[in-house]
Parts: structure tokens; sequence; C-alpha cells
């Protein structure tokens, strides 16, 4: 029968029935034995439709589903319960059932008989297909394609156990019990609001404990905790983890959760993933020595297993790199590595070139990228950070600036805490190396507040460490073994002590946190390179301008009236339109020392109609020089080979749209994060860095396209900004926003349409 399609066997009785033939002739008809038919018509008339249309059949030697049913509660009343012990319990109550009987049962309805290389934090990823529920589910999945929702959750309700499918999203929870919603909450993750997500299981979690589930109660805190932990909510994770081990311990030897050698197989993914949670919840509070504790304790657990457990091996390598042990962490990687999925290996690539980067190994991070293939935003960020960082450290401080403000636009919403931190971290860095410490200040005291409502502790002193302003330097804690190394070394570098941090970064690998913090902290350096000492730093990072004062930086503020500044000192630059284009041309796409520009592109943008392009440019080159004060030597023409290219020999470039860029994607990150004060904020920075219309009087074909295209994006967000505005109640503000965007993009109909409509309102 299970051989057989489902509507083959109920349009053989459906047409026995309706035509009143012999079971002979109808099974002679459509190819079957008769005695299947008379079977497959009995079936019909006793148990209906659906059962016929089932693959599955109750085996005959299966249990009564009465005791059943009591064989599962003393599992969910009493998690830490063996087998074994079980057995003794039900003789008890004169039930003679076998070990085996008692772990089939389990197993069915997933509480044992795990698939070892899935187990993780998120249990029905490790629960195992078992027949029923596969041939159920088949079942399932036909139902729903005919629309026929509640049948299919009749189906799917009927199933003991469910391992991970997408279906179970489509159907609403008020026709699934309470075992398929709790199945539910892993693939909706990431899919709802973080504090919907939170309430549902809350309120879940209620529900098992007031019917003493306390096996499924476990299950749904670890989902909790997991999305606290997203939340930032380190004292919450430790409160609700408190209560799990209470419910966990409920067993009537009440064995501590943190004795490695009593954690039995059928808890050991759930214990694991408390004490993973808890160290890293200690790890957020800075009590270094707690989660070290916690970690170790992971550690042992994995050690005494038989086998290999990859994805718990992951777990605690990730663990590892965040406390800041990343020669352990490496070490879990690579055990787990063997056992690992092709899938899952690429991810592990990504792990190691973090620890790579943090290391100051930039190179041997981006060959391991090369090797990873995964679209998923949060690696983007990871690749795309760490070539910021190794262009950084090369002397290319505006390419990491570009690709950071890139990196932001992959942040998702619960990663936007930490790697925002990173991200603003890196280019104020960035600007450090050019001399520019008070943007570079601007950036973290803007990010301040948003760390400070996060509860990011770590990322909080790292920011007082490095910012000199009085009001943020409240950071008073000594230096000791038991706080975060990469605050450690701050501290170390504040008080002046270059060649002890710089010892100190080797031996945690840390060396990626001292290339960025020491912009910060130029006076060693210089100290040392002025007496002809050894820093120890590649040289590309001494020949930037923190170090290298002769190398000039220009900011060009474009977004209105030109302003040129050089080494942060104004110059009072009065340009023709066509020289004011090429200076903006050459700020954009030659912002770095050996850029370069191909004469071509030039001479077909500025002078397109003219025959004389070579002496034309020779002359405007000239100009520029005078005007800036530009050394001769820093912009030279090459007619090397077949391509002549302008090149810039030593000048860094910075400008108002590199900073609108950031700007605007912080905002959108900070959106995205459903963080609309913070989004506001730089929101309202993006518009006030418009001072008046960009490239006025400039026609070359360039700045045309440049025009167009910074003002529409300027347009847009000035209309969604101010639709925002309006949806909270602020047509005042939004008013007020609309008319200075029309003194920017003064053709605009968009914006005069929306005023006409605030002005009825």
């Amino acid at each position: 029968m299970a051989n057989i399609e489902p509507k083959e066997r109920l349009k053989t009785v459906q047409y026995y029935l309706e035509n009143r033939n012999s079971l002979r002739k109808t099974a002679q008809q459509f190819g079957f034995h008769y005695v299947t038919v008379f079977k497959w018509v009995k079936l019909y008339k006793e148990q209906g439709e659906e059962r016929l249309l089932s693959n599955y059949k109750r085996p005959w030697n299966r249990t009564e589903k009465e005791l059943e049913q009591k064989i599962v509660v003393l599992k969910e009343r009493t998690p830490s319960l063996t087998v074994r012990k079980a057995k003794e319990i039900l003789q008890k109550q004169d039930i003679n059932i076998s070990i085996k009987g008692i772990w089939g049962i389990w197993k069915r309805y997933g509480y044992t008989g795990f698939r070892i290389e899935n187990m993780s934090n998120d249990f029905i990823d490790y629960l195992s297909w078992t027949r029923e529920a596969t041939r159920k589910f088949e079942r399932a999945k036909d139902l729903y394609k005919h629309g026929d929702i509640k049948k299919t959750a009749e189906i799917l309700n009927s199933v003991p156990a469910l391992p991970k499918n997408e279906l179970i999203l489509q159907i609403p929870d008020s026709y699934l019990n309470l075992k398929r919603q709790i199945e539910k909450m892993s693939p909706l993750f990431g899919k709802i609001p973080l504090a919907s997500y939170l309430k549902r299981t809350r309120n879940l979690y209620e529900k098992c404990k007031k019917t003493n589930l306390c096996y499924s109660a476990i299950r749904l805190g670890i989902y909790e905790v997991l999305a606290l932990s997203w939340h930032g909510k380190p004292m919450d994770q430790l409160k609700k983890i408190e209560g799990l081990k209470r419910v966990l311990q409920k067993t009537e030897d009440h064995a501590c959760m943190n004795d490695c050698r009593h954690v039995s197989s059928s808890l050991l993914a759930l214990t694991f993933s408390l004490l993973i949670l808890e160290a890293g919840a200690y790890g957020s509070l800075l009590k270094m020595k707690q989660a070290f504790q916690i970690a170790r304790s992971c550690g042992k657990l994995l050690k005494r297993r038989k086998y290999i457990l990859p994805l718990l091996m992951l777990q605690l390598g990730r663990l590892y790199e965040y406390l800041e042990n990343f020669r352990e962490a490496e070490y879990w990687y690579l055990k787990a590595w063997k056992k690992l999925d092709k899938e899952t290996r690429k991810l592990v690539l990504y792990f190691l070139a973090d620890i790579s980067t943090l290391k100051g190994d930039y190179k041997k991070a981006i060959n391991i990228l090369k090797n990873a293939d995964l679209k998923e935003s949060y690696l983007n960020f990871t690749k795309v950070y760490s070539k910021s960082i190794w262009h950084l450290i090369n002397g290319l401080p505006c390419k990491t600036i570009s690709l950071l403000t890139q990196a932001v636009s992959f942040l998702k919403k619960e990663k936007i805490q930490e790697d925002l931190f990173h991200a603003s971290l890196t280019i104020a860095s960035s600007y450090c190396s050019l001399g520019e410490k008070r943007k570079a200040e601007r950036i973290l005291k803007k990010l301040y507040p948003f760390l400070v409502k996060s509860k990011l502790k770590r990322q909080i002193y790292i920011s007082e460490i490095l910012l000199s302003c009085n009001q943020y330097s409240k950071f008073h804690m000594p230096l000791n073994q038991d706080i975060s190394p990469c605050i450690n070394l701050a501290l170390l570098l504040k008080n002046g002590n270059y060649r002890k941090a710089f010892k100190y970064a080797n031996k945690k690998g840390i060396l990626s946190y001292l290339h960025r913090y020491i912009f910060f902290f130029p006076e060693t350096i210089n100290n040392l390179i002025e007496k002809g000492k050894s820093t120890g730093l590649p040289k590309a990072i001494l020949k930037l301008p923190v170090f290298n004062k002769k190398i000039p930086v220009y900011s060009i503020k474009f977004l209105g009236k030109l302003v040129v500044s050089k080494n942060q000192k104004y110059l009072n630059v009065k340009l023709p339109p066509k020289d004011t284009s090429f200076l903006i041309y050459l700020a954009l796409n030659a912002e770095e020392p050996e850029k370069k520009i191909p004469l071509e592109d030039l001479y077909n943008n500025f002078w397109k109609n003219t025959t004389n392009c070579a002496r034309n440019l020779s002359y405007l080159l000239v100009r520029i020089k005078k005007a800036l004060k530009i050394p001769s030597h820093l912009l030279e023409i090459s007619y090397k080979k077949d391509n002549p290219v302008l090149i810039n020999r030593g000048i860094h470039f910075i400008t108002d749209y590199q900073e609108l860029k950031q700007a605007l994607a912080s905002a959108q990150a900070f959106k995205r994060g459903g963080e609309w004060s913070f989004a506001k904020k730089e929101y309202l920075r993006v518009f006030k860095l418009f001072r008046g219309e960009p490239f006025k009087k400039m026609y070359d074909d360039w700045s045309d396209d440049k025009r167009l295209e910074i003002l529409f994006r300027y347009e847009n967000e000035v209309l969604s900004f101010a639709n925002q505005l309006v949806s909270r109640g602020r047509k005042e503000e939004a008013e007020k926003l609309l008319k200075n965007a029309e003194r920017i993009v003064p053709y605009s109909d968009e914006i005069k349409d929306l005023l006409a409509d605030l002005s009825t309102l």
C-alpha cells in the first residue's frame, strides 16, 4: 500500500463504490489484486478518506497510546530521567516495558536518538526524521498545496516530533498544538521583530511551566536566552539561565548542571547551550574569570564524549573567540573541521579569517576568505571588514573608509550593535591616521549614547579610553588579567607603554586592535621615530600623515560652495567652474597616493571637442597646484606604455560626500535595527551637509551625472524622512526640512507636492 500513490487508492475505491462493480472487475481494471482493493474499501469505510490517503500505518506491535503518553510525561516532568530509571518507576506501577521500548518512544517524541553530527543549540536541527514523521509530513505538504490548511495542521499535530521544516511557518498558531508552536519558534527567529519573538517565547514558556512540561520549557528557554543575547541584555540572560537550571535539575538526585560527569546524552545539547550562553553573558559583563571557568567546563564536557560533536565544538570556538582567547578558539574550530559538512566548513573559514585579522595576519585572512563563498550579509561584513583593515595597514585609509561604509549596508538588524562599533572604530582610526583626530572623536562620540543604551560594556570602555575629551574619559579600571585583552591594550597605550602594549598585543593575538588604537596615541610612536628606534609596525603605517607631517591631506567640501582645507587649515581658494569640477573629480577618483586616472577619461570629459587636450590639462594642473599649494611632484603625468595616466604621488583627499555616505549608511543601519532616535540624528546630519546646490555652473558630462546622482539620492532620502516625521506626528519638523530641501533642489515637483499636502493638513 505504501508504494502506491494515495490518489490512485482513493480513485479505485471511489470507482468501486460509485459504479457498484465487483471487487475483481475493479481490481482488474485498475491493475491491482482484488484482496488489496478489498482492504482499501474496508479501510475507507472504517477510517475515512484521510486514512486511505495516508502512507503511514501504526505498527501492530507499537505501545498503546495511553502508555506512550505516560512514558512521554515522565521525561517531560523530569528532564534528567534516564531510560533505566524510567523502567524502575514504571515497574513500581506494575507496567512492564523494556528499556528499548522506552527509548523508542522517547526517540519518536524527540527526547533522544538525536543526529549527533547536527547537535547544536537548536533542538529541531538534530531531531531524527522517523518513518511516521516523514510520511505524515509528505501528506501534509500535499494537503497544503491544495489549500486545506486545517487538515494540514491536523496531520502535523499528529506527528510525535517534527524536525526542521518551512511548512510549519505557513500554518497559523491557532491551528497548531503546543508542541508544534514550540518547534515553530526556531524557523520564526529573524522573521518577526525581536520584541514580538521574545513575547511569544515567554508566553509559550509559561504554558509549558503551568502544564509541568519541563523538558519543552527548557527548549523554549534557550530560544529566549538566545534572543536576549541578540538584544544585548546579559543580566536578563543570566536571570533566565538560573531559572532554567532549576528546571533542568528537577530530578530526584538534583545533579549539578555544571558537573560534566553527570550529563546524560538526552540533555547534552541543552546543558551545553545553557553553559555557552551563560559564559557569553558573563563575557558581555566583563566578568572574564566566571566566563572562562564555564568555558573550561564546556571543554571537559566535549572531551569526555566518545563521539565528535562538531557543531557543539564550533559553538565553543565562537565563545572563546568572543572572550578573546584566540588560541583556544582556533583549536576547537580545527577539531570540529573534519566532521563538518561542506557549507559549514565555509562558515568556519570566516571564523578563522576573523582570528587571522585580529592577529594582524591580514593577507592570510583575505586568502582564507577567497575560498569561502557564502552570501549571508553578516559574512559579507566580515569579508569587507578584513579587507578594510588590511588597506589601512597598507597606508590607504580612504579605501578603508569607503569599504566600511559599504560594509555597514550589509549589517543585519540583529548584528548592528557590535558590528557598527567595529566599523565606526576603524573609520575613526582611518581619520586619525590622516591627522583628522577631531573628526575621529566626533564619530565615536556620536556612537557613544547608542553603546550606553545597548549596554555594551567592552565597547563603552574602549571608546572612553580612546576619547581624549574629559566628558567621556570615565574609565578608571586598573590593568588586570580578568578584564578583556582589548581594553587592557588600550589602557597600556593611553599610559604611554607602547613597548609593553606591542608585546601584549602579539601575545594575545590582537595586533589588529593595536594597529587601530595607535592613531589615537601617536606621540609615543613619533618619539621612537625621532630617536631612530624600531616600532615593529609596517612601513606603510609610518608613512601616514599622523606620523609624517609632510604628507598633505586635503579636505574638499563641495556639497554647496567649494571649501578647501590643507592639514586642517582653511585655504582661501577661488577657482573657475571647470577647475573646481576637475578638483572634485580628482578628489573622488584619485583620493590616495598611487591612484591613477587615465588621461583619456579626463580628455573625454573636460575637453571633448578640443584638439589641444594635453596642453589644456597641463595649464589646469598648474592652476590647481598653485591655488592649493600642492608640490609639483605630487601630481604627475605618465606617458609610459599605451595608457597615459595622471598619478597621485602622495596626496590624501577627504570629502564631505564621503562623510554623507557614511552618515547615510549608519542612518539606514539604525533604521533597520529599530533605533529611530539614532537614525534620525544621522539623517539630519546627512541633510546638514548640503549647504547649497553642488556642481553649480559646472556643465561637463561627469559633473552633470554626479549632480543628478547626488541630488536624486538627497531628494529620495528627504521625502522618505519627511514622510516618517509626518507618520510620527512631527508635521512642523517635516515642513522645515522640506523648505530647506527646496533651496537645494528647487525644481523638485515631489518636494513641492508634499509641502502643499502638509499645508492642507
